[in-house]
């Protein structure tokens, strides 16, 4: 326990200056030349502010007003993870009734769900946002009915129509992966001696199988997530949502990248780390990060 908890702490230690490294790579090309001397000073600016983060402050490039960066970040922050974890539910949610269907229906079906499933999947991200916004615009129009706001102004935010919009490639994600490991699942010994008890196919489904399919699932876990990050900042431009990606789109200072970052990608990681521990005392199996 103690070499997993050096190992852990070793891991964040990385990650953080990873993230410092990277912020401080805007000055490495200093005046269109290499400026290692640039670079490494930089880097202890970004170390000195993330010793003291109160301190940092960020410009409004509208107003040129100087603002202290929290707690406005805490804000920004709090609409993204609000965005990111709702998306995350809802995926589940709409992959787990969209498989319910798949095994209800005749092959024909099956193949049609199949096909739509690649088809969408292989749609660029900011083709779905533009759609699902088109969509609504076109619906209101017709009808005078605003079903939702399609974009945020001012204080008022949007949250679930970006979540709704978010969740739609990881709902086809998770049920593509489901199908495949439902496939594998149903050639075991458990599933055979379910069906010779009699039980129903959604008992054996649901019960039975759907346990091991979700820890099968969460071994994409770190692809899903940073899937869902890259998309979040063309659709937090695209609604206009104050989150923590288009904060940093905003103000890219080394400093405040290095801040913003940490707090988007560390509790993520902390995150895909519990995973893995859950994962490893249900199935003996370590999952990677």
């Amino acid at each position: 326990m103690p070499k997993k908890i050096i190992s852990m702490a070793g891991e964040v230690l990385l990650i953080i200056t990873g993230i410092i490294c990277v912020s401080a790579s805007s000055v490495l090309f200093e005046n269109q030349s290499l400026s290692v001397f640039s670079y490494m000073r930089q880097i202890g600016e970004v170390f000195k502010d993330l010793l003291s983060p109160e301190d940092l402050v960020y410009v409004n490039p509208i107003s040129d007003i100087e603002r202290e960066l929290f707690p406005i970040l805490f804000l920004a922050y709090w609409s993204s993870a609000r965005i990111f974890f709702l998306s995350l539910i809802l995926a589940l949610f709409f992959s787990v009734i969209l498989l319910t269907f798949y095994f209800s229906m005749n092959r024909l079906f099956k193949k049609g769900v199949k096909a739509f499933s690649f088809l969408i999947g292989s749609l660029p991200d900011i083709f779905i946002i533009i759609l699902t916004q088109l969509s609504i615009i076109w619906f209101f129009k017709k009808t005078g009915l605003l079903l939702i706001d399609t974009a945020a102004v001012g204080e008022n935010q949007v949250i679930l129509l970006p979540a709704v919009t978010l969740s739609v490639l990881p709902s086809f994600f998770f049920f593509s992966n489901m199908v495949g490991f439902l496939r594998e699942e149903e050639g075991k010994p458990y599933v055979e001696l379910a069906k010779s008890k009699g039980l129903t196919q959604f008992r054996i489904l649901f019960i039975h199988m759907m346990r091991n399919v979700l820890v099968s699932l969460t071994y994409h876990g770190k692809q899903i997530a940073w899937m869902m990050i890259s998309n979040l900042l063309i659709l937090e431009y695209l609604f206009n949502v104050f989150g923590i990606t288009s904060f940093l789109f905003t103000y890219n200072t080394p400093s405040i990248f290095a801040v913003a970052s940490i707090l988007l990608f560390l509790p993520l990681y902390l995150c895909l780390k519990l995973l893995q521990v859950l994962i490893l005392n249900k199935t003996g199996k370590e999952m990677s990060l």
